[in-house]
């Protein structure tokens, strides 16, 4: 136990440092700092210079512990870290914005989701010959769920760009959150309807109609319930009468909620950027901000130098992942 816990506070310490010191010079040429911070854990990782022997390390500092190529520890501080970032980006949203642009932001949302779906199958299909070997028909299962696999987004991404950019309470902003958390949802969906035929060769309409219900339940269910009770919540936050006390518990509130999207099959960040939305209007946004800063200066850039370690360069060189990943 010792052992590992060695290993990550090792492991934490440099890639503090790749991820600011690739945040830091991608800013200096204008650039996205979050862009440095990947390419910094993709040079860190076990695909690439993580794996080189030290003096003390045979296998490397971030040595590949089986199937997942990061260990329990690190991935459990991005989990950490998406969750903050997806509830500050929701404190920072203008709500009224928000609920303005819902419309064009669904109509985003769906068109993203259906276009990028219909447009991977039909990759796979147009060149499955060629990089697979096989002829493909649109309804077989290899396409279909390379065509689910389009339509995800990195909502994280965005997030931090938006954030960095301090564009995350304009119009343009909240269209595309609202947009990425919409695509979000039908993704679900559209995996139902991929699981179903790859089971039975038939849509299960029965299976589809119910996660689609559950999924859109959960998700408007929670954002109006947070909304009509955001202010009791912030009177509950401000009993504590100390701003760091308040900012601690939101963010509780915030995990626990990404918990239980969780746990109903929706992504955790969802949830926690609704959390944030709904504590949006309240007069402890602000404060809230403030007292976290700090925390998403260190555990943000985390982030995503440990999914850029996540990068597997040989798997880059294949033929199948280059064509399809151009497409």
């Amino acid at each position: 136990m010792l052992e590992h816990m060695m290993m990550l506070v090792l492991q934490l310490g440099v890639i503090i440092f790749a991820a600011h010191s690739g945040g830091l010079l991608f800013k200096r040429f204008r650039m996205p700092s979050v862009l440095g911070e990947i390419l910094a854990g993709a040079l860190i990782g076990p695909y690439a210079l993580g794996s080189v022997v030290l003096p003390g390390l045979p296998e490397g500092l971030f040595p590949r512990p089986g199937v997942f190529p990061i260990s329990v520890g690190l991935y459990g501080f991005t989990t950490i870290a998406s969750v903050l970032l997806l509830f500050l980006v929701g404190l920072k949203t203008n709500l009224r914005l928000f609920l303005q642009y819902s419309v064009p932001g669904t109509v985003v949302g769906v068109g993203g989701a259906l276009v990028s779906f219909v447009l991977g199958d039909l990759a796979v299909v147009l060149c499955s010959n060629y990089v697979f070997g096989v002829r493909y028909g649109f309804a077989d299962p290899v396409p279909l769920f390379l065509g689910v696999i389009s339509t995800a987004t990195s909502v994280s991404v965005t997030a931090r760009i938006l954030t960095d950019r301090k564009k995350v309470d304009s119009p343009e902003g909240v269209t595309i959150l609202s947009g990425a958390v919409i695509d979000d949802v039908l993704g679900i969906i559209l995996l139902a309807i991929v699981i179903g035929v790859a089971r039975s060769g038939t849509i299960e309409w029965a299976r589809v109609g119910g996660v689609a219900f559950r999924s859109v339940a959960i998700w408007l269910g929670c954002t109006v319930l947070g909304l009509a009770f955001a202010r009791q919540i912030a009177g509950a936050l401000k009993k504590s009468r100390d701003a760091a006390t308040m900012a601690v518990l939101s963010l509780g509130l915030a995990l626990i909620v990404a918990g239980l999207f969780e746990q109903a099959g929706l992504a955790m960040i969802i949830g926690a950027y609704i959390m944030g939305l709904s504590l949006s209007r309240t007069d402890l946004a602000n404060v809230i901000q403030d007292q976290l800063s700090s925390l998403y200066r260190f555990f943000v850039p985390i982030f995503f130098c440990v999914m850029g370690m996540l990068v597997n360069f040989q798997e880059m060189g294949s033929t199948r992942v280059l064509v399809f990943g151009l497409i």
